[in-house]
């Protein structure tokens, strides 16, 4: 399976209830096109894989009328498609009256969708991302045209806005990996933000979340470019993160990476500019807070998770962080 298809099927199964997997057969036609069978319909678009040579197409269903209209379907397969393609489908010849063949994609009426009708804006967002720049890339989001913002579902104008949200966030994730942020924070964000996204029930509220997810993944590049940490302590803070709820120590870190314990804490803190212990227990409460934010778990079970050993050191400590306690967190976001 291409790369940039097993990403796009990772957060369009995230994000929507349908099933969704990439078929290595050859498309009945080089558009997206509808089929009907007895489970329901499904949505295809033809993407072959570049690297192999191998003709394939990303299904989106079969999906029973009675779970997934066909409208919405065909707004799912909207999002799918640009998030492949950067470009927009024309989804009105989708509405036919007859199934029995396939319906063929022309994705001819490509004028409303805002990062195809201004590609230089695009680049020049992603750009801003790319060299860890959160401050250009506002400024390039005000750049686009209010007019221009373009529509990825027919007739709800909030689910459109987040159609292309979810895109914009999609396309960040993938400007971040490009320069160096790791894959798993990259993947994690997008999660969270696309979820955040799905919740949204005001237009305007939906901009500043996206306006703060893009210049989120720009502060993370830049965090990325202004440390420059040897190899050992990159492999050690990365390891950190995938570990961060088991219980870590600095010795463990020191055996992991071959290194003397004392010399290992000496290295990191002079490249990091903190102590391992602090390190991972900012990371920690970064956890902790998107666990508030996105779960019913119990504060207790959420420092427990992560190995803070009591409710109220657990408090303590998020708030020496925060300036809040986890419950008064909880409450305001």
């Amino acid at each position: 399976m291409p790369n940039e298809c097993s990403t796009v099927i990772r957060l369009l199964r995230q994000t929507f209830p349908i099933p969704v997997s990439y078929q290595t057969e050859t498309a009945l036609s080089n558009d997206p096109y509808l089929i009907e069978g007895a489970a329901g319909y499904s949505f295809l678009i033809p993407y072959d894989d570049d690297d192999t040579g191998k003709s394939g197409v990303l299904q989106l269903g079969p999906a029973p009328v009675t779970e997934i209209t066909k409208d919405n379907l065909i707004d799912i397969g909207s999002v799918a498609y640009y998030m492949l393609y950067q470009r927009e489908l024309d989804a009105t010849s989708m509405d036919m009256p007859s199934f029995e063949q396939p319906l063929i994609q022309a994705a001819e009426n490509r004028q409303n969708i805002l990062f195809h009708h201004h590609p230089f804006l695009e680049e020049k967002l992603f750009d801003c991302i790319r060299a860890g720049k959160p401050d250009l890339v506002k400024e390039q989001l005000q750049s686009f045209p209010d007019e221009l913002s373009g529509t990825l579902a027919k007739k709800d104008a909030l689910r459109s806005r987040k159609n292309l949200a979810i895109t914009a966030v999609t396309l960040a994730t993938r400007a971040a990996i490009d320069a160096g942020l790791a894959p798993e924070l990259a993947f994690t964000m997008s999660d969270v933000y696309i979820q955040q996204i799905e919740e949204k029930t005001q237009t305007a509220a939906l901009v500043r979340l996206q306006t703060e997810a893009l210049c989120t993944f720009a502060e993370k590049v830049s965090d990325i470019k202004a440390g420059t940490y040897s190899r050992k302590i990159a492999h050690c803070m990365h390891y950190i993160y995938q570990q961060l709820y088991e219980d870590m120590t600095l010795k463990q870190l020191a055996d992991m990476l071959k290194m003397n314990p004392s010399y290992l804490s000496t290295r990191f803190k002079q490249e990091v500019g903190m102590p391992i212990r602090t390190y991972i227990q900012q990371l920690r409460i970064e956890e902790a807070k998107l666990l508030l934010r996105l779960t019913d778990q119990s504060l207790l079970h959420i420092g427990t998770l992560l190995h803070f050993h009591d409710q109220s050191y657990f408090t303590k400590v998020f708030k020496k962080h925060t300036g809040l306690t986890p419950r008064q967190f909880r409450e305001k976001t």
